[in-house]
């Protein structure tokens, strides 16, 4: 089967997750914590990443299909771009780059000079096609709609109280589709982090609200991980 490692792949089971030893700092029980549990949220932006890394994607023969850079500016660049035969098929200018993954899901390229101008993969929704976009090139006023919507995760994020007991810290991050009325679907969280950080991650995702996405002129479906972060502030 193909060996996919990119995030935008909704339809599987989400195989990023962040190491525990890195992301929940657990503070010794002794230490009193006086003042309330801080919730920061961070910005949310379509595939939000918080270090620059790479997506490689093979082939069933096990060559490489693609490797795309995903920089921490949010620009997504093709490192490379094979046919199964290990033949060359980038090219300049803008064009369209399309495959089929090991499940028939088809996924989406629209490439202007080795960077990735918009991404997309195609799921059945109430019996008919829908096109997910996973990039796009957002304009002032919907960065600004997209950071308005998340403000209510301030006053609906709850710290579990066994993660407040044992001095927990992490970051969470969950994934959704806003839908083309703007409603959520496919929420799941993408970290294994326990102590109940996810479920209220999950929980209070579920109340955002959000403006249709508009891309060309069209209302369409977008993709979205937003990382929450659960800090406890000692005082």
């Amino acid at each position: 089967m193909e060996k996919l490692a990119e995030h935008t792949d909704l339809l599987r089971k989400h195989e990023r997750s962040i190491n525990n030893s890195n992301s929940i700092k657990q503070r010794p029980m002794k230490k009193q914590f006086l003042g309330a549990a801080v919730l920061l949220v961070m910005a949310l932006g379509c595939s939000l990443q918080s270090k620059a890394s790479n997506d490689t994607v093979y082939y069933k023969n096990g060559a490489i299909r693609f490797i795309i850079n995903k920089g921490d500016n949010g620009t997504n660049t093709f490192v490379q771009l094979n046919g199964e035969g290990g033949e060359n098929l980038m090219k300049p200018g803008r064009w369209s780059y399309n495959y089929f993954d090991s499940r028939q899901i088809q996924h989406g390229y629209t490439i202007q000079d080795n960077t990735v101008a918009d991404a997309y993969w195609i799921r059945q929704r109430n019996g008919k096609a829908d096109t997910v976009f996973t990039t796009i090139t957002y304009s002032q006023e919907q960065q600004q709609q997209l950071a308005d919507a998340t403000a209510s995760l301030y006053a609906n994020l709850k710290y579990p109280f066994k993660a407040k007991e044992n001095g927990v810290n992490g970051t969470v991050y969950v994934s959704f589709v806003v839908n083309s009325d703007g409603k959520i679907s496919e929420l799941e969280p993408m970290t294994k982090l326990g102590y109940g950080l996810e479920e209220a991650a999950v929980d209070a995702a579920k109340q955002l609200k959000f403006t249709p996405v508009a891309y060309n002129g069209r209302i369409v479906s977008m993709y979205f991980e937003l990382p929450v972060k659960f800090l406890l502030q000692q005082q």
